[in-house]
């Protein structure tokens, strides 16, 4: 900037000796008076008009009055300069803050996996230092403690449906003998025939010939729980269902003595079969005893 006021200054006395008159000649006008005259330097962008006259001072005079507004232009830019720089060093420091909080988030992610393997390793060092007959027995106690907390979840749920529609009876049947040395693994609700059997809860059903209850339905709950029924005389809807819809028929097929739905729920799905009857209980108000007739 500086370099351009010197050449403004140095075009503008130039311009000025090339316009005063020859010596022993005077302006016909007199000292006072001056036309206008274009004044070009090498800057074409730097071009003025100027007043031309006899002598220097004019031309020196206009000359000074640029230099001050050059100037104020020197010190707006310094300004505008010192404050990209600070807003540089802000952006920078700011980086710096990031890529250290980032650094440190990656730290903690690696003590985190770090422990997760030792805890990991501990415990199968633990495993491997007890029997098999041990930690058999540590797995089952586990399994029977989840079976326990999930009956209990179903049996205190507003959601869970009684499965049989209108009157019913039924007793604590679980792990009784049945024909070809079985053990019973579901609870028996008796009721009238072609009474309509209800979807627990809400999931998906199918329906299928069961070689010893007859007609038969799975229910795979959204939770990933289990539930089947047998001895049905007919089916119901088929596919998604909700909580209530009836899904089938109270009859008497299959190895049936009397109809009543065999009934079972499998916790975390098939083949883990639990006692089923405290839910029932909790959930199935309309209850008749054992010892009564459902026609009284």
């Amino acid at each position: 900037m500086t370099v351009v006021l010197a050449g403004l200054v140095t075009a503008l006395l130039s311009t000025a000796v090339q316009a005063a008159p020859p010596a022993g000649r005077s302006d016909p006008a007199g000292s006072g008076s001056a036309s206008k005259s274009v004044a070009f330097t090498s800057d074409p962008s730097q071009d003025l008009v100027i007043d031309r006259a006899t002598g220097l001072l004019p031309l020196i005079s206009a000359a000074s009055d640029v230099i001050p507004l050059a100037l104020d232009g020197i010190a707006a830019a310094e300004r505008r300069l010192r404050t990209m720089i600070d807003l540089l060093v802000s952006a920078r420091q700011r980086h710096r803050s990031a890529v250290r909080a980032f650094a440190d988030a990656n730290r903690l992610v690696a003590d985190n996996v770090r422990d997760a393997a030792q805890l990991q390793s501990g415990y199968g060092d633990v495993l491997a230092g007890i029997s098999a007959t041990e930690r058999a027995r540590l797995e089952r106690d586990a399994k029977g403690r989840r079976n326990r907390s999930s009956v209990v979840r179903q049996a205190t749920s507003s959601d869970w449906v009684c499965p049989v529609e209108g009157r019913v009876k039924f007793y604590d049947s679980w792990g009784e003998r049945r024909s070809g040395n079985r053990r019973h693994e579901g609870v028996d609700l008796v009721s009238f025939r072609n009474a309509p059997i209800l979807a627990p809860v809400d999931g998906v059903v199918t329906h299928r010939w069961d070689t010893i209850g007859g007609w038969s339905f799975d229910l795979v709950a959204g939770d990933g729980d289990y539930y089947f029924g047998t001895h049905m005389s007919g089916f119901g809807k088929v596919g998604e269902v909700r909580a209530g819809e009836v899904i089938g028929f109270m009859g008497d097929t299959g190895n049936a003595e009397g109809v009543h739905l065999h009934f079972e729920y499998h916790p975390g799905g098939r083949e883990n079969a639990v006692n089923a009857y405290p839910i029932v209980d909790s959930r199935c108000s309309n209850r008749t005893p054992m010892d009564t007739s459902l026609y009284d």
